[in-house]
Order: C-alpha cells, then structure tokens, then sequence
C-alpha cells in the first residue's frame, strides 16, 4: 500500500512543472501575435506631385512669376522622369520626396517604374492657375494722383552748386495689391525714377517722397523745377507741381 502511494506521488511531481511550463510559454506567444498585427496596419503613401507658384531658383520665363514642383509618396530612392515645360530625370529621396525651384509653369506628369516591375507608372500633377506677374497690380482701384512741393516758392537756395528740391506725392485708391508708377522732370517724358506702391484693405492712399536737383542757369535769378508723378495702369497723371 505505502509503495503504490509513493509511485503516485512521484507521477504527480513529474507533471507539474510540464502544466507550468505550458502557462509561462502563453504570454510570449501573445506579444509576438500583437506586433506582426501592428506592422501589417501600415498603408504605404500614394505617389503624388504638386506645381506651386512663388518658388527660387532660376526662371524659364523672364519676368514671370517662379514655380515649384513638389513630388512625394513614391518609393524610397525612385528614378523618376518628370515631363513639361522644364523636363528632367531625377531620383527622389529616402522618404520619397523630391522638390525642383524655379520650373516654367505648365502641366506636368511623372513617370517611373517600381523595382522588378517592366511596366511603367504614371502620375499627373496638379497645377494651379496662373499667376499674373507684378503680384496683383490690377486689383487696385486708383482714383487721384497728386503732387505737392514741400520746397516752397521763394525759398533763397545757393546757386553756386545745385539747389536740391523736394515733392511728395500722393496715390489715392482702394483694392489689394501693387500700382505701378514712375516720375518725370520738367517737360521731359523720360522717367527719372520709378516703383510701386502697395495697396491693402483699409489703406486709402500712398505717400510718395522725392527730391531731385535743379539746374543752375546763368543770369536768372530764379530757379524753377516741375514734377509730374504718372501711374500708366490707370492712365492717370499726377498733377504737375511747381517750384
């Protein structure tokens, strides 16, 4: 009777630490369960490109406005071959990007090819509309243009070297924007200075300083000078000052 017990207490001691090892094991089996889930939630970016206005670099057309092409979303390190206006081959970088300044505007598209696969891809870029160059001049409203002289008649100057006088001009309008305007000296048309002033909501009008020199003349004893300020969008011509 004492041995059969013995030989049951000894199966019991030998299936015990199998059951624990069974239950410690579990655990781990769940975790790696859990990570292969996470990696197989990811979804790779879609392959896109995007033309954008205002960008560096070197201008195809003289005077326009400059533009950006934006590529993203393609596969690490893919040749690419982007067709338009400015055509180029390139390779985008390890996160699948690849920016280019400066390109002419117009439509473009990108072609390229992923790895082991022979047949070719093909992604249009979006293109905004053209933007007009002189950034806005003619959302701008101009209704007067004035001209005073800030040097006032009979002021007593030294006609040993050239008197320098002084004007302040004035553009009055409404709108957002940038007016194109330019000065001229007594009955010459030739510009003698020019620029822009900027208009935003709430400014009514610009002030605009200048001076410029008077000729000396022999045996007068006066000096005068006259400055017309013009803005060619508008077609209106400041009023002449004198002095």
């Amino acid at each position: 009777m004492n041995r059969q017990t013995n030989r049951y207490r000894g199966l019991i001691l030998l299936v015990a630490p199998l059951l624990a090892s069974s239950v410690a094991l579990t655990p781990a089996f769940a975790a790696q369960g859990r990570t292969a889930g996470s990696g197989a939630a990811r979804t790779p970016m879609a392959p896109s490109c995007e033309l954008t206005a205002g960008g560096g670099g070197q201008s195809g057309d003289k005077g326009n406005t400059r533009y950006d092409l934006h590529l993203s979303g393609f596969p690490a390190n893919q040749s690419v071959h982007v067709q338009g206006k400015s055509s180029f081959r390139g390779t985008v970088d390890g996160s699948g990007s690849l920016d280019r300044r400066g390109v002419r505007y117009g439509t473009y598209g990108v072609g390229y090819r992923d790895a082991g696969s022979k047949q070719g891809k093909h992604v249009d870029c979006s293109t905004p509309p053209r933007e007009k160059p002189g950034g806005g001049k003619g959302n701008v409203q101009v209704t007067k243009v004035e001209v005073k002289a800030l040097t006032k008649s009979g002021t007593v100057v030294d006609c040993s070297t050239p008197p320098k006088f002084e004007f302040d001009g004035k553009i009055t309008g409404s709108g957002n924007g940038k007016v194109r305007y330019y000065w001229t000296y007594n009955s010459s048309a030739d510009p003698i200075a020019s620029g822009s002033a900027e208009f935003t909501p709430g400014i009514e009008s610009v002030s605009l300083f200048k001076a410029v020199n008077g000729s000396v003349l022999a045996n007068t004893d006066t000096v005068t000078v006259f400055l017309t300020l013009h803005v060619p969008d508008s077609n209106l011509t400041g009023g002449r000052a004198r002095t």
